[in-house]
C-alpha cells in the first residue's frame, strides 16, 4: 500500500515539474518575442519600443530567474539610451544592475554596462576621466573572458576602442589614438562582414585619418579616409558617411595646398540634390570651406568669398552652431584682414574668441587671440599676445597631464580588478579545494594540450603574415620594374616620334620641294622614294604608339610576378613556358589565395627543373563554376604517383591546398607529360 502511494506521490511531482518547465518556457519565448519587438525593429516608434521592453521586464520579474531579470532590465536602459531625455533614467537603472552584475560575477554584463557607461559619459560630454574609466573597465573584462572571441562581442569591444581613440584625438594624443583605433579595426577585420562592421570600419578609417592629417602625415590621410569611402559604399542610407569623408578629403588637399582638387570635391558635393535640406550644417561648412580656400589660393574675386563667408556664417547661427561659428569668425577675420577692411576683422576676431572661450574650443581660441594680437595695436595687442602663449602653453601642460591620469586610471582600475579577482579566486578556492586536487592533473594535461594548439596556430597565423608581407613586397618590387620599363619605352617612343620621325618628315618635304630634272623613269624612281620614305615615317610612328601603348600595364601585378618568375626558371630549367589566364581577375582573389598560388608554383617548378627534365611548361588560370581553375602542364619524364607519395614538395602542395579548402589532382605517367591540377574556392 505505501509503494502505491510513494508511486502516486512520484507521478505527481513528476507531471508538475514537467508543467513548471512548460511554463517557464512559454515565459522565455514571451519575452524573446518583446525584444525582438524593440531591438529588432528599429525604425517602430521609441515610446511603443520602451513599452515592450517594460512589458519584457514585468515578465521576467515573474520568472523569479535573477539573469533572465537582470538581461531585461539592461534591455531597458539600452533603450532610453536613445533620446537624450531619457539619460538620467538609463543611468540610474544602470548603476543598479551594475552592482548586481557584480554580485552575480556576470562578466559579460560587468562589460556591457561599463562599455555603456563609457558611451554615455562621451555622449553628454562629461570628464574625460569618467569616459576613460569606464570604457577601459569594459576592454579589461572583454579581454579576460572567454566569450570576447564571438563576433557580437568584438564588434562591442571595437566601438570601445573607438570611444577611448576619439577622447585621445580630442586630448590631441594623436598617436595614442592611432595605436587605439587600429587595435578596434583589427578587432572587426576578423569578424565576418555586416551593415554593422561596414559603418564601423568606415567611421574607424575616418578617425585614423584624422589623427594622420593632424600628425602632417597627408599622403597617409588620404588613403585612409579614402578607405573610408570606399566601404560607405557598400553601406546602405550612406550619405552621412560619403559627405564627411569628401569633406575631410578635401580639408587635406587643403593642408597641401592642393587648391583644384579641393574645389573639385566641393563643386561635385554642392550638386547632391537638396544638400541643405538633407544636411544644413555640412552645406554651411562646404560653404566656409570653399570661401577660405579661394583666400588661401588668392583668388581675386573677393566679392564670391564675401558672399560664401557670409551665407554659411548665417546658416551656423540658425542652426546655432557655436563650433562653427568659432572656426568661421576666425576663417573670415583672415580674409578682412587681407582685404583691409580692419573693422570687420576685429568683429569676427572678438566674435571667434568669445563664442570658443565660451564652448572651450581650444583651437579656435588661440587662432582668435593671435588674430587679435595683430589687430589690436600697442598694449592692448600684447595683452591678447600674452593670452595666447599663456593659454598654449597651458594646453601643452594639460596634453602631457592628460596621458599621465589616462595611465593612472588605467593602472588603478588594473589593481582593483586584480584585487577582486584575488578575493573571489580565494573564496572559489577555499570551497573547491577538494576538486581542484582531484581534477589538477586532467586540467595541466589539457593546458599542455591547448598550449600545444595554440602555438601551433601562432606559428601559422606569423607564416601567413610573412608570406603576406613577402607578396607585398614583390608587389611594390614589380611595380618599381614596371614603372622604369614604362618609362624607358615612353623615352624611346618619344625620341622616335619627335626625333628621328620629324627629321625624316623634314627631309622628305625638303626633297619634295627639289625641281628635278631628267628622264621619266628617273622622276618615277625619284617619287617611289619618296613614298618609302613616307612608308617609313608611318612605320616609325606606329612603332612609337605601339611603344606608348602601354599594352603591358593590362597585366595585375600578380600575372607580372608569375611571368618574371618562369623567366628566370626558364632560364636556369632551360625550358620554354606560356601562362594563359582565361577569366580570372587576380586583383579580387585575395592575396592569401594568391600567395598560396605563388608557393605552388614555385614548388611545382623546382621539381621540374629537378626532375621533370621538361622542354616546355604551361600554367592555365581559368574560373569555371565559381572556382579558381590552375594547372601545370610539362612535357617532362613524368613519374609513378602511387610510387613516389615522400616528396616534400608534393606534400607542400597538397598542405597548401587543403589550407584553403580546395582540390588537388596529378596526372603523371612514366616517360610522358605531368599534369597538375588545383581548384580553388574563391
Amino acid at each position: 500500500m505505501l509503494k502505491k502511494y510513494l508511486y502516486i506521490f512520484l507521478l505527481f511531482l513528476t507531471f508538475s515539474l514537467n508543467a513548471q518547465g512548460k511554463t517557464f518556457k512559454k515565459q522565455l519565448d514571451s519575452i524573446q518575442k518583446l525584444r525582438d519587438h524593440f531591438i529588432k525593429n528599429r525604425e517602430d516608434d521609441l515610446e511603443n519600443r520602451i513599452s515592450y521592453a517594460k512589458e519584457a521586464l514585468v515578465l521576467s520579474k515573474k520568472t523569479g530567474v535573477d539573469s533572465v531579470i537582470l538581461n531585461s532590465s539592461i534591455d531597458l536602459a539600452w533603450i532610453y539610451l536613445h533620446d537624450i531625455k531619457y539619460l538620467d533614467k538609463s543611468k540610474k537603472i544602470l548603476y543598479k544592475d551594475l552592482k548586481s552584475a557584480y554580485n552575480f560575477k556576470d562578466s559579460i554584463n560587468i562589460a556591457y554596462i561599463n562599455f555603456l557607461f563609457g558611451h554615455i559619459h562621451s555622449v553628454v560630454g562629461t570628464n574625460s576621466d569618467s569616459i576613460y574609466y569606464y570604457s577601459y573597465n569594459a576592454l579589461k573584462y572583454y579581454k579576460n573572458a572567454s566569450f570576447s572571441k564571438q563576433s557580437k562581442y568584438k564588434i562591442i569591444q571595437a566601438f570601445t576602442y573607438y570611444i577611448i581613440a576619439n577622447l585621445q584625438k580630442d586630448e590631441k594624443d594623436y598617436l595614442g589614438s592611432q595605436t587605439t583605433i587600429i587595435q578596434a579595426i583589427n578587432l572587426v577585420l576578423k569578424i565576418p562582414e555586416s551593415e554593422e562592421s561596414l559603418k564601423f570600419l568606415s567611421d574607424a578609417y575616418n578617425l585614423l585619418g584624422l589623427n594622420l592629417k593632424n600628425l602632417m602625415e597627408y599622403d597617409k590621410s588620404l588613403n585612409y579616409f579614402q578607405k573610408s569611402l570606399d566601404l560607405s559604399s557598400k553601406i546602405q542610407n550612406n550619405f552621412q558617411y560619403k559627405l564627411f569623408g569628401e569633406i575631410n578629403m578635401a580639408e587635406v588637399y587643403k593642408k597641401t595646398e592642393d587648391f583644384e582638387k579641393v574645389f573639385e570635391i566641393y563643386d561635385e558635393l554642392l550638386k547632391i540634390p537638396d544638400l541643405f535640406e538633407k544636411d544644413p550644417g555640412s552645406y554651411g561648412a562646404i560653404l566656409c570651406n570653399m570661401a577660405h580656400t579661394m583666400h588661401l589660393a588668392k583668388d581675386k574675386n573677393t566679392t564670391k568669398i564675401d558672399s560664401l563667408f557670409t551665407k554659411a556664417h548665417d546658416i551656423f547661427e540658425d542652426l546655432q552652431l557655436n563650433y562653427e561659428l568659432s572656426s568661421s569668425s576666425n576663417d573670415m577675420s583672415e580674409f578682412y584682414l587681407a582685404a583691409n577692411d580692419k573693422d570687420k576683422a576685429l568683429f569676427y576676431a572678438e566674435k571667434a574668441y568669445n563664442i570658443g572661450k565660451s564652448i572651450r574650443n581650444y583651437d579656435e581660441e588661440l587662432r582668435a587671440l593671435k588674430q587679435l594680437s595683430k589687430l589690436e595695436e600697442g598694449e592692448e595687442g600684447k595683452a591678447y599676445l600674452y593670452k595666447y602663449i599663456a593659454l598654449n602653453d597651458s594646453l601643452i601642460a594639460n596634453e602631457r597631464a592628460n596621458r599621465n591620469k589616462f595611465a593612472r586610471i588605467q593602472f588603478e582600475t588594473d589593481q582593483y580588478i586584480k584585487e577582486t579577482e584575488r578575493l573571489s579566486t580565494q573564496n572559489i578556492l577555499i570551497s573547491i579545494i577538494a576538486a581542484v586536487l582531484i581534477l589538477s592533473l586532467g586540467l595541466l594535461y589539457f593546458i599542455r594540450l591547448q598550449k600545444a594548439k595554440n602555438q601551433k596556430l601562432l606559428f601559422e597565423k606569423e607564416q601567413e603574415e610573412a608570406n603576406q608581407e613577402i607578396y607585398g613586397l614583390m608587389l611594390k618590387q614589380q611595380a618599381k620594374l614596371e614603372e622604369v620599363r614604362m618609362q624607358e619605352r615612353h623615352r624611346i617612343a618619344e625620341d622616335l616620334h619627335d626625333g628621328i620621325l620629324s627629321q625624316l618628315l623634314g627631309t622628305r618635304m625638303n626633297m619634295g620641294f627639289l625641281d628635278l630634272k631628267g628622264d621619266d623613269a628617273t622622276v618615277a624612281d625619284y617619287q617611289q622614294y619618296l613614298k618609302e620614305i613616307q612608308n617609313i615615317e608611318k612605320d616609325i610612328r606606329a612603332l612609337s604608339h605601339e611603344l606608348k601603348g602601354d599594352e603591358e600595364l593590362t597585366k595585375t601585378n600578380f600575372e607580372a610576378i608569375t611571368d618574371q618568375y618562369l623567366k628566370n626558371q626558364s632560364q636556369i630549367g632551360n625550358f620554354k613556358y606560356d601562362i594563359h589566364n582565361k577569366n580570372v581577375l587576380f586583383d579580387s582573389v585575395k592575396d592569401v589565395v594568391k600567395v598560396n598560388i605563388y608557393r605552388i608554383l614555385q614548388e611545382a617548378t623546382q621539381n621540374i627543373i629537378k626532375h621533370a627534365k621538361a622542354n616546355y611548361v604551361r600554367i592555365n588560370f581559368y574560373i569555371k563554376t565559381g572556382d579558381l581553375n590552375f594547372v601545370i602542364e610539362d612535357d617532362g619524364v613524368g613519374f609513378d604517383v602511387k610510387a613516389d607519395k615522400k616528396g616534400i614538395g608534393l606534400k607542400n602542395i597538397a598542405s597548401r591546398v587543403e589550407k584553403l579548402k580546395g582540390t588537388f589532382k596529378i596526372d603523371a605517367t612514366p616517360n610522358k607529360k605531368t599534369i597538375i591540377h588545383i581548384t580553388l574556392p574563391v
